[in-house]
């Protein structure tokens, strides 16, 4: 049975010149998780992880353009920087899926094992980076090819990796372990890890300045980001944000939006981490993603089977 939904009027306030205006909100299918960006078509996927599938949603419009079978728990989700392919990871049964962006048909089933969580594409596109729970308290990264769609290397990181980023010049790999409360850092080039940082209680999100010498992580378990610095290899300070932020996208300017779940709301934060502005978003609010010209912010909104587009300005 469908269930229907009452659009309210977005309560939101701003702290200087930028607001985080309502737009609308987009009916999706059951349990939207992570959206992902294509520019070059410029749409956003979104996976529907309790109805097995993603949605297309035209970025310009804000309407849904097509559904596709995504297998089984689609979670994870990448689009290679030329926009031809779609890499889709299936918790169930250990599966990534590779799918072709122009008919949304199936090109292959990467077997990863475990339980995988979480996808990333390098730059240049030449590498997915998949974080896996793996097996008991032994997480691992999968190096999969995205040419001929073979695992390359494996390298076990901490406990429960979720979020990653990849640094601009393709030679680091940076991961959250939410089990073990660190930042794992992968050499791409020698394929092994090279520094753990200490970050705050639960880190889930996580990403990077567009300079690529900080990164900011998101800790749902103490209620704060930590701000790393990438020449040092450590945490520089702890700004405390909403409850259970759990994840992150930074503009091209170094604003970074925050997703707070706790308290089901979006909030920006400035290059120097002061808050300008926040609003309310729904029930259980998960991923942001930025539209290509920054002007929208897409945020998934688990509980209420909806995406929630605000307007930035």
């Amino acid at each position: 049975m469908k269930r229907v939904f009452i659009i309210g009027i977005l309560c939101f306030f701003a702290l200087g010149a930028v607001q985080i205006g309502p737009a609308k909100k987009v009916k999706m299918g059951k349990a939207p998780y992570f959206a992902a960006l294509n520019p070059a078509l410029n749409v956003l996927y979104v996976t529907n992880f309790a109805s097995d599938e993603v949605l297309v949603i035209d970025a310009e419009k804000h309407v849904v353009r097509k559904r596709f079978y995504a297998g089984v728990e689609p979670l994870g989700i990448a689009v290679t920087p030329s926009g031809d392919k779609i890499f889709v990871t299936n918790m169930a049964p250990g599966l990534v899926k590779v799918v072709n962006s122009k008919d949304y048909s199936t090109i292959d089933d990467i077997k990863v094992g475990s339980v995988p969580s979480n996808v990333v594409i390098s730059p240049r596109g030449s590498m997915a980076f998949i974080t896996n729970f793996g097996k008991g308290k032994i997480g691992k990264v999968d190096f999969v090819d995205t040419t001929s769609h073979r695992i390359v290397a494996e390298v076990e990181v901490g406990i429960r990796p979720l979020g990653a980023v990849v640094s601009p010049g393709e030679d680091r790999v940076y991961v959250v372990c939410g089990g073990s409360n660190e930042v794992y850092v992968i050499d791409v080039p020698g394929r092994k890890v090279i520094e753990q940082i200490p970050v705050g209680l639960t880190p889930d999100g996580i990403e990077i300045s567009p300079d690529g010498n900080t990164l900011y992580v998101a800790n749902s378990g103490s209620n704060d980001i930590s701000v790393v610095d990438l020449i040092e290899m450590t945490e520089k300070q702890r700004i405390a944000v909403g409850a259970k932020p759990f994840s992150l996208a930074v503009s091209a300017t170094g604003g970074l939006f925050v997703v707070e779940t706790g308290n089901e709301t979006l909030s920006l934060y400035g290059p120097d981490m002061q808050k300008l502005a926040t609003t309310r978003v729904g029930k259980k609010p998960i991923d942001v993603c930025l539209s290509k010209d920054e002007r929208f912010a897409f945020v998934t909104v688990e509980k209420d089977n909806e995406l929630a587009v605000y307007e930035v300005r």
